[in-house]
C-alpha cells in the first residue's frame, strides 16, 4: 500500500522506508503484508549498491540457497551457485516488481526530525510526514579511506570505483586491503597480467569447503547464522568479516596462494613519505590471523560432528592454503617510481549512510543506536545492519528476520 497526498498538497504516509535495497524492500513486503501504508524512498535506484558499487566480475561470497527475501521464488537458482553482480541487480529488479514495492526512486532524504506525535523527513521531492520510519539507507554506503596522501604521479580509487583491470594506467597496483575486496580484486588483477602489491591487514579467513560443504551449509547448520548478538563477544562483532571469494565456482582466498601467483604481499599501510609508501613489519601476523581463523572454524566443524551420523568427508584442507615453502621478505617501504606503481585501490572498508539521522540516534562511529532494531525513537527501526539482532543481520540470509521484527512493532506502534 503507498502513501496519499493530504489536502495541503505535502506528502504523508503511516511508514516511511528509506532505502530501496534488500533490506528496505524486504520490509516493505512485510509493512504490506500487514495492509501499512508506507512508501520506500531510494537515493538513487532500486538496488544501488550492487548496480554501481561492485566490480564486474564481482560474485556474491553466500550460496544462492541462502538468499531468502520474503515473497521471493529463488527455486530456478542453482542452489550452490554464487550468484554475479548483474545477476544480484535483476534478482532485485525483479523482486521490487513482483512484490509491487511502492519505491519513489532518485529522491534524497536529507534530515529525519521528530514533529509532534511523528516525523518530518526533508527530502530533495520535499518534506514527508509520517508515523513510523525505517532505517534501511545500508551500512556500507560511503567509502572509508585512510589520510595517507599518494605520492606523485599515482592515481587513488576506492574498491566502489573499480571496474576491471584495462579501467588502470599501465603499471603496478598497490591494493590495500586484504579483506574480501582487497583479495578478490589483487587476484584479479594479477591474472589479468598486472604486477600486484597487496598491503595485508588482520583479517580471518574463511575455507570455502571443508569436509564435502560449503562453510555456509555449515554456519547454518552449526545455528551460528541465528545466533544471538549479545552472545558474541564485542571484538568479534568489530572485526571485518573473513576474506572468501564467490568467483570462479567459489574460492579460497588464502595469502599463501596469492603470495604463490606472484602477488607481493607487504604489512599493513602506515602511511607516506614523499614518493615512498611504508608499510608496518606485521606481514606475519597478519597471516598467522588468518590462518588462526581459518582454524578455529574446521575445529568448531569437527567438534559438531564428533557424535554426528552423517556420513561426511574426514578433516581436508584446501590447497590454496598451503604454507609457503619461504616466509614471505615483506619490505617496510617501497619507492613508488622505482617499483612503477602507477595506482592505489583503497579496500579499506565502508561507512554507514546515515548522514541524514539525528546525532541522537547515532554511535560515535555513525552507526544507528537501537536495542535489537528499534531505537530511542519511538516508531523509528533500523533494518539491514551487521549484528543487529542476530550474526545474519546484515546479509541476505538474515535480514528478512530483522524485517518482520521491524514491520510487527510498526504496526503496534501504529495501534498505538
Amino acid at each position: 500500500m503507498t502513501n496519499g497526498q493530504s489536502e495541503q498538497g505535502d506528502n504523508r504516509t503511516d511508514v516511511v522506508v528509506v532505502g530501496a535495497g534488500p533490506a528496505g524492500l524486504a520490509t516493505s513486503w512485510h509493512l504490506s503484508l500487514q495492509g501499512i501504508r508506507h512508501v520506500v524512498l531510494e537515493r538513487d535506484v532500486v538496488g544501488a549498491t550492487w548496480r554501481f558499487e561492485r566490480w564486474d566480475d564481482f560474485a556474491l561470497v553466500n550460496p544462492a540457497w541462502s538468499i531468502r527475501l520474503p515473497g521471493l521464488d529463488v527455486s530456478g537458482l542453482e542452489p550452490d551457485s554464487y550468484l554475479s553482480r548483474d545477476a544480484v541487480v535483476g534478482l532485485l529488479d525483479s523482486y521490487a516488481r513482483s512484490i509491487k514495492a511502492p519505491v519513489r526512486a532518485g529522491v534524497e532524504v536529507f534530515r529525519l526530525r521528530q514533529d509532534g506525535a511523528g516525523y518530518h523527513l526533508s527530502t530533495s521531492e520535499g518534506d514527508w510526514h509520517a508515523r513510523a520510519v525505517v532505517v534501511a539507507s545500508g551500512a556500507f554506503r560511503r567509502p572509508w579511506i585512510p589520510d595517507h596522501p599518494v605520492p606523485p604521479g599515482v592515481t587513488a580509487l576506492h574498491a566502489i570505483d573499480y571496474r576491471r583491470p584495462d579501467q588502470l594506467a599501465d603499471g603496478a597496483v598497490l591494493v590495500v586491503g586484504s579483506g574480501q575486496s582487497g583479495t578478490q580484486i589483487a587476484d584479479e588483477l594479477r591474472g589479468a597480467g598486472r604486477e600486484v602489491y597487496l598491503s595485508t591487514s588482520a583479517v580471518g579467513r574463511m575455507p570455502r569447503r571443508y569436509r564435502g560443504r560449503d562453510f555456509y551449509r555449515w554456519l547454518r547448520d552449526l545455528g551460528d547464522l541465528d545466533q544471538p548478538s549479545e552472545q558474541v563477544p564485542d571484538e568479534i562483532r568489530r572485526a571485518p568479516q573473513a576474506a572468501v571469494s564467490g568467483t570462479h565456482g567459489g574460492r579460497t582466498s588464502a595469502l599463501q596462494q596469492l603470495a604463490r601467483d606472484g602477488i607481493v604481499l607487504l604489512g599493513r599501510l602506515s602511511g607516506t613519505d614523499g614518493g615512498r609508501f611504508l608499510f608496518a613489519d606485521d606481514l606475519a601476523k597478519n597471516m598467522d590471523v588468518a590462518d588462526a581463523f581459518a582454524a578455529r572454524f574446521r575445529s568448531h566443524v569437527d567438534e559438531y560432528l564428533q557424535n554426528s551420523p552423517d556420513p561426511l568427508l574426514p578433516p581436508d584442507a584446501d590447497p590454496a592454503e598451503r604454507p609457503l615453502d619461504v616466509p614471505p621478505d615483506a619490505p617496510v617501504e617501497i619507492d613508488a617510481a622505482q617499483a612503477g606503481v602507477s595506482t592505489v585501490v583503497w579496500c579499506t572498508g565502508m561507512r554507514p549512510d546515515t548522514l541524514w539521522l539525528p546525532d541522537d540516534l547515532l554511535e560515535p562511529s555513525g552507526f544507528p543506536q537501537h536495542q535489537h532494531g528499534s531505537t530511542a525513537w519511538p516508531g523509528v527501526h533500523v533494518v539491514g545492519f551487521p549484528w543487529q539482532t542476530h550474526r545474519a543481520s546484515g546479509v541476505l540470509y538474515g535480514i528478512p528476520t530483522d524485517a518482520e521484527r521491524a514491520a510487527d512493532r510498526i504496526l503496534l506502534h501504529l495501534a498505538s
